[in-house]
């Protein structure tokens, strides 16, 4: 019964293995998963300041002991929890940091729609008053 359970988990955790994305294999699932094509060249570059196009990229500790999830680096003490979802994206960090994206996608809309792209100082940082990347080219 344990090897079984073992399996089990084992070909569970297989399906959502983490992916690093190309600029535009991004911008196609962005698109896919219902960001805003006007708004397609601040999303990428956010990512890339944030994440590195990476699904698995968790950073921290932060100055307060949270931690940031997945390409959007989504926050545990506010949006996020481990083990069930929970805080105001009611997801699981753990499902922040996996190829598939909508979770990510989901609650980084709401992030947005609450605090503006100040939420994320990657993109304060690096994309705000600078040239954005040129997604056009991948469509």
């Amino acid at each position: 019964m344990k090897a079984v359970l073992l399996l089990c988990l084992v070909a569970l955790l297989g399906i959502s293995e983490a992916r690093v994305f190309t600029r535009c294999g991004l911008a196609k699932e962005l698109v896919a998963h219902g960001i805003p094509r006007r708004d397609l060249a601040n999303w990428v570059c956010l990512i890339e300041a944030e994440s590195g196009r990476n699904t698995a990229a968790r950073g921290g500790p932060n100055h307060d002991g949270s931690y940031d999830n997945g390409l959007f680096q989504i926050n545990d003490r506010f949006w996020c929890t481990y083990g069930k979802p929970g805080h105001d994206c009611h997801v699981r960090c753990e499902d922040l940091r996996t190829d598939d994206i909508r979770a990510s996608v989901k609650c980084a809309l709401l992030i947005k729609s609450r605090q503006g792209w100040k939420a994320w100082y990657g993109w304060q940082n690096k994309c705000r008053g600078r040239k954005l990347p040129n997604v056009d080219v991948c469509f």
